[in-house]
């Protein structure tokens, strides 16, 4: 939904909102005050590398700051602006139908709502966030840089791949379960996209779920992307190496702290490279 904004009330509003260049504004849901200024001191104590992305109140205390948070902001290709709601309170009226938090962009004294207050709190972890911010930042002319080898055809891919790789990479096929080379694997390396060899996964976060195929509680920064999966009649989450496209399987909201994720991924899409 688009806002228009005068001038003038720029002028008088916070320099947040000076015109320029597109912006991406992150709004807390919480109100700056003595609270807020005492937990942002708090963070920026107990974690000062991330401080400037911080998503503290921005969901009602779903996300936490996170390594991989601040370096995704710092990767893209527009500023970056982080508000409480009242700072934004001497907007044109029609900002008060806005529920907070909300993700907007400001392109001159246009406003565009992204992401709403609903579908912030309906994500369950990071990745997801990451996601659909990914999406609507597309949707909005801002096309991310893609990896370099999504251009391979799948004629390409099908002559690269043994014809188990290409079905479940390709083809989005899964593996029996209890099957896998890695699903019992327990040696120190890193786990790589057998189609692009793009690293994926390091073996201190795998763990042995029970389901029947590797399992891992995070995944490496902006190696995996995120796809809702509605097939067979159930809602999941597909996995993808973020440089190939290829398929890795899903992930759960079943796995340990400190994550809460199990990445669910076929052994055949993996290679394997150990610690020397």
């Amino acid at each position: 939904m688009k806002y228009k904004l005068y001038i003038s009330m720029l002028l008088l509003s916070s320099t947040i909102f000076s015109v320029g260049d597109k912006e991406l504004i992150f709004i807390y849901n919480a109100k700056s005050g003595l609270v807020n200024e005492m937990i942002d001191f708090a963070h920026k104590i107990v974690s000062p590398g991330t401080y400037d992305c911080n998503l503290c109140a921005m969901s009602y205390g779903t996300f936490t700051k996170k390594k991989r948070w601040s370096d995704y902001i710092n990767s893209l290709p527009i500023k970056s602006t982080f508000t409480y709601k009242d700072k934004v309170s001497a907007l044109e009226k029609e900002l008060s139908n806005l529920k907070f938090p909300t993700i907007i962009i400001r392109d001159g004294v246009e406003l565009n709502e992204i992401i709403s207050r609903d579908e912030i709190n309906s994500i369950k972890n990071l990745n997801q966030l990451i996601s659909l911010l990914n999406e609507r930042l597309d949707e909005n002319g801002m096309k991310l840089k893609k990896g370099k080898d999504k251009n391979v055809t799948e004629q390409e891919w099908e002559k690269k791949l043994t014809p188990e790789e290409f079905h479940i990479l390709r083809e989005k096929g899964t593996e029996k379960p209890f099957t896998g080379e890695y699903d019992k694997f327990d040696k120190e390396g890193m786990y790589k996209c057998a189609g692009c060899g793009t690293e994926l996964f390091s073996s201190d976060t795998k763990y042995d779920s029970g389901c029947g195929w590797p399992a891992f509680y995070e995944a490496l920064p902006d190696k995996i992307e995120e796809t809702a999966d509605n097939t067979f009649g159930m809602k999941r989450i597909e996995i993808t190496c973020e440089n190939c496209g290829g398929h890795l399987g899903h992930v759960f909201n079943d796995g340990p702290q400190p994550s809460g994720l199990r990445y669910c991924v076929n052994s055949i899409s993996l290679d394997f490279n150990s610690e020397k």
